[in-house]
């Protein structure tokens, strides 16, 4: 009785590892997919015109 109780909880426990590592190799997965995905898209192109003239100086109070 008792090594057939041990035996059930060695197969659950098992089987809660196994679900664990496939759960983590799944988001490991969909993690790959997203990298994949954002590195398909076209590259972002600023068309802004930027100078030194757009910033201003700041003294020691605002720092």
């Amino acid at each position: 009785m008792l090594s057939t109780l041990f035996f059930i909880v060695i197969i659950i426990a098992g089987l809660i590892v196994i679900a664990l590592i496939g759960s983590g190799i799944f988001w490991f997965l969909v993690q790959i997919g997203v990298i994949v995905q954002k590195a398909a898209e076209p590259p972002t192109q600023d068309y802004g015109s930027y100078s030194l003239d757009q910033g201003r100086d700041i003294d020691e109070r605002e720092r």
